[in-house]
């Protein structure tokens, strides 16, 4: 499974990850990359998405480790 992550780096304090989960989970990287595509420009407010069009703002594919568990435990 994978999930959509946001990354930002401050000057001075370091990274800060955070998983997007209203979006869920996706079953192939192909399908998390249009999910970014298709919706995450357009849920952005306006400083969020100035960030995102200047680069200081990013959403990663990310795969989810141990999630082939969870797919066995059904």
């Amino acid at each position: 499974m994978w999930a959509i992550a946001v990354v930002l780096l401050q000057a001075l304090v370091g990274p800060e990850t955070h998983v997007v989960t209203q979006a869920g989970v996706f079953n192939s990287e192909d399908a998390c990359k249009a999910s970014i595509s298709s919706s995450v420009p357009a849920k952005l407010d306006a400083e969020a998405l100035a960030q995102f069009k200047d680069g200081y703002r990013r959403y990663v594919c990310v795969r989810v480790r141990g999630a082939e568990a969870l797919r066995q435990a059904k």
